[in-house]
Protein backbone atom coordinates (compact mmCIF):
# COMPACT_ATOMS: atom_id res chain seq x y z
CA UNK A 1 0.00 0.00 0.00
CA UNK A 2 1.19 3.36 -0.67
CA UNK A 3 3.07 5.55 2.04
CA UNK A 4 0.18 7.19 4.62
CA UNK A 5 1.15 9.61 7.42
CA UNK A 6 -1.21 10.25 10.32
CA UNK A 7 -1.90 13.87 10.70
CA UNK A 8 -4.05 15.77 13.15
CA UNK A 9 -6.58 18.61 11.73
CA UNK A 10 -10.17 20.13 12.34
CA UNK A 11 -12.88 18.79 11.74
CA UNK A 12 -16.14 21.09 10.76
CA UNK A 13 -19.79 19.65 11.07
CA UNK A 14 -22.93 20.96 11.17
CA UNK A 15 -22.80 20.78 15.12
CA UNK A 16 -19.50 22.98 15.11
CA UNK A 17 -15.84 21.70 14.75
CA UNK A 18 -13.85 19.37 17.03
CA UNK A 19 -10.12 18.18 16.64
CA UNK A 20 -9.44 14.82 14.42
CA UNK A 21 -7.20 13.01 13.11
CA UNK A 22 -6.96 10.80 10.22
CA UNK A 23 -4.28 9.45 7.20
CA UNK A 24 -3.09 11.78 4.49
CA UNK A 25 -1.62 10.28 1.35
CA UNK A 26 2.84 11.37 1.11
CA UNK A 27 3.67 12.99 -1.81
CA UNK A 28 7.46 13.15 -2.16
CA UNK A 29 9.98 14.01 -5.47
CA UNK A 30 11.42 10.90 -6.89
CA UNK A 31 14.31 11.38 -9.04
CA UNK A 32 14.93 8.87 -12.08
CA UNK A 33 17.99 8.52 -13.15
CA UNK A 34 19.50 6.83 -16.71
CA UNK A 35 22.87 5.42 -16.88
CA UNK A 36 23.89 7.47 -13.75
CA UNK A 37 22.08 10.66 -15.38
CA UNK A 38 19.23 12.76 -14.44
CA UNK A 39 16.40 13.00 -16.69
CA UNK A 40 13.18 13.37 -14.44
CA UNK A 41 11.78 14.16 -11.34
CA UNK A 42 8.37 12.91 -10.23
CA UNK A 43 6.11 13.80 -7.77
CA UNK A 44 4.63 10.95 -6.80
CA UNK A 45 3.14 8.56 -3.76
CA UNK A 46 6.88 6.85 -1.96
CA UNK A 47 6.29 3.10 -2.62
CA UNK A 48 7.00 0.91 -6.28
CA UNK A 49 9.77 2.84 -6.79
CA UNK A 50 11.16 0.37 -9.21
CA UNK A 51 7.80 -0.09 -11.30
CA UNK A 52 7.38 3.52 -11.61
CA UNK A 53 10.84 4.39 -12.67
CA UNK A 54 10.57 1.37 -15.51
CA UNK A 55 7.23 1.94 -16.81
CA UNK A 56 7.63 5.73 -16.65
CA UNK A 57 10.92 4.73 -18.68
CA UNK A 58 9.64 2.61 -20.99
CA UNK A 59 6.07 4.57 -21.44
CA UNK A 60 7.62 7.66 -22.34
CA UNK A 61 10.18 6.10 -25.11
CA UNK A 62 13.67 7.15 -22.94
CA UNK A 63 14.79 3.42 -23.53
CA UNK A 64 13.58 1.78 -26.55
CA UNK A 65 11.89 -1.24 -24.81
CA UNK A 66 12.30 -3.25 -21.62
CA UNK A 67 14.73 -5.09 -22.72
CA UNK A 68 17.03 -2.60 -23.28
CA UNK A 69 17.34 -2.63 -19.29
CA UNK A 70 19.63 -4.14 -17.62
CA UNK A 71 19.41 -2.84 -13.97
CA UNK A 72 17.44 -1.06 -11.70
CA UNK A 73 18.58 0.05 -8.79
CA UNK A 74 16.91 1.82 -5.77
CA UNK A 75 19.09 2.89 -3.12
CA UNK A 76 16.99 2.67 0.09
CA UNK A 77 13.27 2.18 1.36
CA UNK A 78 10.59 3.07 -0.14
CA UNK A 79 8.90 5.56 3.37
CA UNK A 80 10.36 6.94 5.94
CA UNK A 81 9.70 4.78 9.16
CA UNK A 82 6.08 5.33 11.09
CA UNK A 83 6.19 8.07 12.98
CA UNK A 84 9.16 9.86 11.38
CA UNK A 85 8.69 12.78 9.55
CA UNK A 86 12.02 12.68 7.88
CA UNK A 87 13.51 15.14 5.07
CA UNK A 88 11.40 14.36 1.89
CA UNK A 89 14.79 14.71 -0.70
CA UNK A 90 16.13 11.92 1.73
CA UNK A 91 19.04 10.22 -1.38
CA UNK A 92 17.81 6.99 0.06
CA UNK A 93 14.48 6.43 -1.15
CA UNK A 94 14.13 9.30 -3.65
CA UNK A 95 16.50 8.12 -6.35
CA UNK A 96 16.39 5.25 -9.09
CA UNK A 97 18.99 4.60 -11.09
CA UNK A 98 18.26 2.44 -14.37
CA UNK A 99 21.13 1.01 -16.28
CA UNK A 100 20.81 0.45 -20.03
CA UNK A 101 22.55 -2.66 -22.15
CA UNK A 102 25.25 -0.62 -23.87
CA UNK A 103 23.56 2.64 -23.32
CA UNK A 104 20.75 2.04 -25.13
CA UNK A 105 18.40 4.94 -25.02
CA UNK A 106 14.92 6.05 -27.11
CA UNK A 107 14.03 7.79 -30.03
CA UNK A 108 14.03 10.88 -28.16
CA UNK A 109 16.52 11.51 -25.09
CA UNK A 110 15.88 14.38 -22.72
CA UNK A 111 18.02 17.29 -22.85
CA UNK A 112 17.38 18.53 -19.55
CA UNK A 113 15.51 17.28 -16.75
CA UNK A 114 11.54 17.68 -16.13
CA UNK A 115 10.19 18.06 -13.47
CA UNK A 116 6.56 16.09 -13.66
CA UNK A 117 4.19 17.33 -11.26
CA UNK A 118 1.72 14.73 -9.52
CA UNK A 119 -1.42 16.12 -11.85
CA UNK A 120 -0.23 16.08 -14.98
CA UNK A 121 1.72 14.25 -17.87
CA UNK A 122 5.34 15.21 -19.68
CA UNK A 123 5.48 14.04 -23.36
CA UNK A 124 4.33 16.24 -26.38
CA UNK A 125 1.58 14.84 -28.16
CA UNK A 126 2.41 15.61 -31.38
CA UNK A 127 6.10 14.54 -30.90
CA UNK A 128 4.66 11.00 -29.22
CA UNK A 129 2.28 10.23 -32.27
CA UNK A 130 4.84 10.18 -34.51
CA UNK A 131 6.79 7.74 -32.88
CA UNK A 132 3.92 4.95 -32.02
CA UNK A 133 3.17 2.26 -34.56
CA UNK A 134 -0.74 1.70 -34.49
CA UNK A 135 -2.07 -1.75 -32.29
CA UNK A 136 -1.79 -5.41 -34.67
CA UNK A 137 -4.13 -6.74 -31.90
CA UNK A 138 -7.27 -8.65 -32.33
CA UNK A 139 -7.90 -8.89 -28.50
CA UNK A 140 -11.99 -8.94 -27.69
CA UNK A 141 -13.69 -8.04 -24.56
CA UNK A 142 -16.85 -9.16 -23.26
CA UNK A 143 -18.46 -5.87 -22.37
CA UNK A 144 -19.93 -7.79 -19.17
CA UNK A 145 -16.42 -7.67 -17.99
CA UNK A 146 -15.66 -4.33 -18.60
CA UNK A 147 -18.59 -3.20 -16.29
CA UNK A 148 -17.20 -4.96 -13.35
CA UNK A 149 -13.57 -3.94 -13.40
CA UNK A 150 -14.79 -0.65 -11.62
CA UNK A 151 -15.96 -3.04 -8.44
CA UNK A 152 -12.74 -5.01 -8.54
CA UNK A 153 -10.42 -2.19 -8.65
CA UNK A 154 -12.56 -0.69 -5.49
CA UNK A 155 -11.90 -3.49 -3.56
CA UNK A 156 -7.92 -3.25 -3.95
CA UNK A 157 -7.92 0.41 -3.19
CA UNK A 158 -6.84 0.22 0.10
CA UNK A 159 -5.12 3.62 0.47
CA UNK A 160 -7.90 5.53 -1.09
CA UNK A 161 -10.23 4.00 1.42
CA UNK A 162 -7.88 5.22 4.33
CA UNK A 163 -6.94 8.54 3.33
CA UNK A 164 -8.49 9.51 -0.18
CA UNK A 165 -7.02 11.69 -2.64
CA UNK A 166 -5.33 9.20 -4.73
CA UNK A 167 -6.08 7.53 -8.08
CA UNK A 168 -5.50 3.71 -9.14
CA UNK A 169 -4.59 1.84 -11.92
CA UNK A 170 -5.47 -1.87 -12.48
CA UNK A 171 -4.27 -4.30 -15.41
CA UNK A 172 -6.73 -6.89 -15.65
CA UNK A 173 -6.71 -9.86 -18.01
CA UNK A 174 -9.89 -10.48 -20.70
CA UNK A 175 -11.73 -12.52 -18.16
CA UNK A 176 -11.19 -9.39 -15.64
CA UNK A 177 -8.87 -11.40 -13.27
CA UNK A 178 -6.88 -8.24 -11.11
CA UNK A 179 -2.83 -8.95 -12.24
CA UNK A 180 -1.71 -5.42 -10.84
CA UNK A 181 -2.89 -2.87 -8.72
CA UNK A 182 -1.36 0.55 -8.26
CA UNK A 183 -2.30 3.47 -6.46
CA UNK A 184 -0.61 7.23 -6.18
CA UNK A 185 -1.43 10.93 -5.88
CA UNK A 186 -0.86 11.56 -10.00
CA UNK A 187 -2.77 9.27 -12.09
CA UNK A 188 0.02 9.34 -14.67
CA UNK A 189 2.68 7.85 -11.97
CA UNK A 190 -0.20 5.06 -11.13
CA UNK A 191 -0.38 4.38 -14.68
CA UNK A 192 3.42 3.74 -14.93
CA UNK A 193 3.81 1.50 -11.96
CA UNK A 194 1.23 -0.49 -12.55
CA UNK A 195 2.70 -1.05 -16.53
CA UNK A 196 6.06 -1.38 -14.71
CA UNK A 197 5.05 -3.96 -11.93
CA UNK A 198 4.35 -6.49 -14.99
CA UNK A 199 7.30 -5.47 -16.98
CA UNK A 200 9.42 -6.44 -14.13
CA UNK A 201 7.77 -9.57 -13.69
CA UNK A 202 7.28 -10.37 -17.60
CA UNK A 203 3.70 -10.37 -17.52
CA UNK A 204 2.72 -9.80 -21.13
CA UNK A 205 0.33 -7.10 -22.15
CA UNK A 206 -0.92 -7.60 -25.43
CA UNK A 207 -3.97 -9.53 -23.75
CA UNK A 208 -4.59 -7.16 -21.26
CA UNK A 209 -6.93 -4.03 -20.50
CA UNK A 210 -6.20 -1.35 -18.68
CA UNK A 211 -8.36 0.53 -16.04
CA UNK A 212 -7.57 4.02 -14.44
CA UNK A 213 -9.86 5.92 -12.08
CA UNK A 214 -8.34 9.41 -13.88
CA UNK A 215 -9.88 10.88 -16.91
CA UNK A 216 -9.04 8.73 -20.25
CA UNK A 217 -6.42 11.56 -21.64
CA UNK A 218 -4.13 11.04 -24.43
CA UNK A 219 -1.07 10.42 -22.03
CA UNK A 220 -3.11 7.28 -20.98
CA UNK A 221 -3.67 6.64 -24.42
CA UNK A 222 -0.11 6.97 -25.45
CA UNK A 223 1.11 4.68 -22.94
CA UNK A 224 -1.05 1.96 -23.33
CA UNK A 225 0.18 1.73 -26.96
CA UNK A 226 3.42 1.75 -26.12
CA UNK A 227 3.73 -1.56 -24.48
CA UNK A 228 1.02 -3.16 -26.43
CA UNK A 229 -2.31 -2.44 -24.23
CA UNK A 230 -5.59 -2.46 -26.88
CA UNK A 231 -7.93 -1.57 -24.92
CA UNK A 232 -7.80 1.64 -22.14
CA UNK A 233 -10.69 1.95 -19.64
CA UNK A 234 -11.72 5.07 -17.61
CA UNK A 235 -13.66 5.47 -14.47
CA UNK A 236 -14.12 9.15 -16.51
CA UNK A 237 -14.57 10.75 -19.21
CA UNK A 238 -12.11 10.85 -22.11
CA UNK A 239 -10.68 14.19 -23.88
CA UNK A 240 -10.96 14.76 -27.57
CA UNK A 241 -7.08 14.12 -28.33
CA UNK A 242 -7.41 10.64 -26.20
CA UNK A 243 -10.48 9.46 -28.70
CA UNK A 244 -8.44 11.06 -31.62
CA UNK A 245 -4.95 8.97 -31.13
CA UNK A 246 -6.80 5.88 -29.67
CA UNK A 247 -8.47 6.07 -32.98
CA UNK A 248 -5.27 6.55 -35.24
CA UNK A 249 -3.32 4.03 -32.84
CA UNK A 250 -6.16 1.21 -33.09
CA UNK A 251 -6.63 1.27 -29.53
CA UNK A 252 -10.29 0.38 -28.25
CA UNK A 253 -10.57 3.64 -25.58
CA UNK A 254 -13.31 2.79 -23.19
CA UNK A 255 -14.84 5.76 -20.59
CA UNK A 256 -17.27 6.10 -18.05
CA UNK A 257 -17.18 2.30 -17.38
CA UNK A 258 -20.03 0.78 -14.80
CA UNK A 259 -22.10 -2.15 -14.21
CA UNK A 260 -24.51 -2.38 -17.31
CA UNK A 261 -23.59 0.61 -18.98
CA UNK A 262 -20.71 2.60 -20.66
CA UNK A 263 -19.07 5.06 -23.53
CA UNK A 264 -16.75 3.42 -26.05
CA UNK A 265 -15.17 5.95 -27.95
CA UNK A 266 -12.82 3.95 -30.41
CA UNK A 267 -12.21 0.75 -32.10
CA UNK A 268 -16.09 -0.75 -30.88
CA UNK A 269 -15.45 -4.25 -32.25
CA UNK A 270 -12.97 -5.49 -29.60
CA UNK A 271 -16.32 -5.17 -27.31
CA UNK A 272 -18.34 -8.33 -27.67
CA UNK A 273 -22.08 -7.49 -26.49
CA UNK A 274 -24.53 -10.04 -24.98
Amino acid sequence: MPALERRRFLRLNGRGSEPAEGFVVVEEPLQIQLDGRPVAVLMRTPGQEKELAVGYCVTEGLVTSFEAIGLVQHCGGSAPAAGTFSDPLDISRNIVNITTLDGVVGDRPPEVVRLVRSGCGRADPGEVAEQLTPLENALRVPAEVIGRLARSLAEGQQAYRQAGGVHAVAIFDAAGNLVALSEDVGRHNAIDKAIGYCLLRRIPLHDKILYSTGRASYEMVTKAVRVGLPVAVSRSSATTLAIDLAERLNCTLVGYARAGRMTIYTHAWRVVMG
